[in-house]
């Protein structure tokens, strides 16, 4: 499944890079995966959707303008996403993995982070890995 996405994602992401060729403005799609489980390997309950966000928003994602949104808004670093106000997680420990692949404003990203579960997660992120 991660391939197909992959595979899909190169496809969109060469027609939005030909698309922006003549304005200089980079494209910007992305895989999004989610994951229970220390690694994707190994992840149960695995989802992935598509994030297009430039030349236009689009893609499998349920919230495609907050996520993109929010991506912007923090430099397309996902380091800097988060979601507010903080939420208190209690300490468990069922492990939730992330991971973004695809370009951002014409820059190549690879983006995987373990959570201890859930609720850090959704404290990292509002829109981007909510599906």
């Amino acid at each position: 499944m991660i391939g197909a996405s992959v595979a899909a994602l190169a496809v969109v992401s060469a027609a939005v890079v030909q698309a922006h060729a003549d304005v200089g403005v980079g494209p910007s799609a992305l895989t999004l995966t989610v994951g229970d489980g220390e690694s994707l390997d190994a992840a149960t309950n695995q989802r992935t959707v598509l994030l297009v966000c430039s030349p236009t928003v689009l893609g499998a994602h349920p919230q495609p303008g907050p996520a993109c949104d929010e991506l912007a808004a923090g430099g397309g670093d996902f380091g800097q996403l988060r979601d507010a106000p903080m939420r208190f997680c209690e300490f468990l420990y069922k492990p939730v993995t992330v991971a973004a692949d695809g370009v951002w404003n014409g820059a190549a990203v690879s983006y995987r982070r373990t959570f201890p579960n859930s609720c850090m997660e959704k404290n990292a992120s509002k829109y981007v890995f909510a599906f």
